[in-house]
């Protein structure tokens, strides 16, 4: 199977819920109609809830439940603030009955309203509910239904202002509510108190994730990932299209030589097959009529899905593929990355690793001068408002895990579990540079860079389009005036694709960081 096959659109459905509120809010307004009286009176308990878990009375006594939060009242360095706290965010109100009953349908499975799937045309939004946004709400979801943000982004603020007091009561309710296989609240819940309860402790172990799995479930976990979400597989596919486009157009043969691709990506390989065997299709690379090489390179790699686990290889297997197909194929990881003699065009393809690979990598990328450099980035300004820091990346994960959600169907699977364990990475990612950037802001650091930018072919762009009917209707491209291509998810831009040449000659050079040739 190739990285450009999905499931087909009848498949897919997508769980749509703007018009309710979540179930839990319930247990929530329940306890919320007495939490307005602790921050004045915290030792007048009523007796519904002095019997809670999540209710301590003594503030001075560890909170069993929040266990992170107790190690702030612990650390010397920090200073408790015994001012009165700000009251807990409001949750939304709605009628009793008609949430417990969609609880209800959500724990079975049976997404009523979404029985009839949406095919994306590629360019369209869809029309069911689902494809409703809200501008700058990040996911398309309401903010009022988004109540784990309405929760972690006040606890992070405690925390930074160290205000012991908020922050215990907010962790007691994230507690109760937080869980890995819920809805996208439920899982951000999670994952959110699992990242700001480890700046206090070590003792909590860390959600699974791309490193710390095994091998085959990891890669299990790619492919299933790849068919069923847009979130990689697109700007794969249009990487893939330029890369041809750079060789000399998809539809006819490509120009005679070798072809060079150094990836410096989050693929682990899967984006390379349905490549290789396009370039077989048009004549490249086969046995006596040229080359292609593959240089992986590690720089940059040790953030969100850009780790792999201890022995996982894909190098064997794309061995393999390539000589079923004719293909002479070379793979390298690290080593000289330069122009090799002879007629070669050379591709860098940086994917989601831009703002990780520090100023040498810039560099020694510019005197390499590429025919093509395909850059691929999250969309971290636009239509994000004002928030900064945490509060960014857990409106960036809300739309992350309501897409998987949508994706997966709202069932659980181990594959589920670890790509979304390496998402929640976002939440306490900290890089060289580009937080908070768009393509407005990386246009000008490429331009700053000494590169132009190219627009895509409307073989590319068709190519993304077409691979875009195979997902949910949520789904959809847009062409920037710049010629970049954007991604995103309910109206909400995730993520963009542009392509770029140098603007002028320089002098050649290598990108060295040592390695092994297959």
């Amino acid at each position: 199977m190739t990285l450009e096959e999905g499931l087909d659109a009848s498949n897919l459905s997508s769980h749509h819920g703007n018009h309710h509120h979540h179930h839990l809010m319930d247990w929530l307004e329940d306890s919320i109609s007495f939490l307005p009286t602790f921050p004045n009176e915290p030792y007048s308990v009523p007796e519904e809830i002095a019997h809670c878990q999540w209710w301590v009375q003594d503030q001075n006594q560890p909170l069993t439940a929040a266990a992170a939060v107790v190690a702030v009242a612990e650390a010397p360095s920090i200073a408790i603030v015994t001012a009165k706290p700000e009251p807990l965010p409001e949750m939304p109100k709605a009628e009793l009955p008609k949430k417990r009953k969609l609880a209800a349908r959500q724990t079975a499975g049976v997404f009523e309203e979404d029985r009839k799937p949406q095919v994306n045309n590629g360019s369209k939004k869809g029309h069911g509910r689902g494809s409703m946004s809200n501008s700058g709400s990040g996911g398309g979801a309401s903010k009022e239904v988004r109540w784990a943000e309405q929760l972690l982004n006040p606890l992070a603020a405690a925390i930074d202002a160290a205000n012991l007091y908020r922050a215990q009561h907010l962790t007691c309710v994230l507690q109760e509510l937080a869980s890995p296989s819920g809805d996208a609240n439920h899982r951000l819940a999670f994952y959110g108190l699992q990242v700001l309860s480890r700046n206090f402790t070590s003792s909590l172990s860390s959600p699974l994730n791309y490193a710390s799995t095994d091998p085959r479930l990891f890669r299990s976990a790619l492919i299933k990932f790849h068919e069923v979400s847009a979130w990689f597989a697109f700007p794969n596919c249009l990487a893939n299209a330029a890369i041809l486009q750079a060789m000399g157009g998809r539809a006819g043969p490509v120009r005679s030589g070798s072809l060079h691709v150094v990836d410096v990506g989050v693929s682990h390989g899967l984006q390379w097959p349905t490549l290789m065997e396009a370039l077989t299709r048009r004549g490249m690379g086969l046995v006596g009529q040229g080359m292609v090489k593959l240089t992986v390179v590690e720089t940059g790699s040790g953030g969100p899905f850009g780790s792999a686990p201890a022995g996982y290889d894909f190098v064997p297997q794309l061995m393999r593929y390539g000589r079923s197909i004719d293909l002479n194929l070379r793979v390298e990881r690290g080593g000289e990355v330069g122009r090799g003699p002879g007629k070669e065009t050379v591709v860098v393809c940086l994917q989601f690793r831009a703002g990780r690979v520090g100023p040498g990598f810039w560099k020694a990328v510019r005197e390499m001068e590429p025919d093509l450099l395909v850059l691929t980035e999250m969309e971290e300004g636009r239509g994000r408002g004002e928030e900064k820091g945490f509060a960014r990346r857990a409106e960036m994960l809300w739309g992350f895990l309501e897409s998987t959600s949508v994706a997966f169907k709202g069932r659980d699977s181990e594959e589920r579990r670890v790509v979304e364990g390496e998402a929640a990475r976002l939440l306490e990612e900290e890089v060289e540079e580009g937080e908070g950037w768009g393509n407005e802001r990386w246009k000008e650091k490429m331009e700053g860079e000494g590169f132009k930018e190219e627009g895509f072919g409307e073989e590319a762009v068709e190519a993304g389009r077409a691979l875009l009917k195979k997902y949910d209707g949520n789904w959809e491209m847009k062409i920037a005036t710049d010629g970049a291509v954007e991604l995103s998810w309910k109206g909400q831009s995730v993520s963009f694709c542009s392509l770029w040449k140098p603007a002028y000659k320089t002098t050649a050079g290598v990108l060295s960081s040592g390695g092994r040739r297959h």
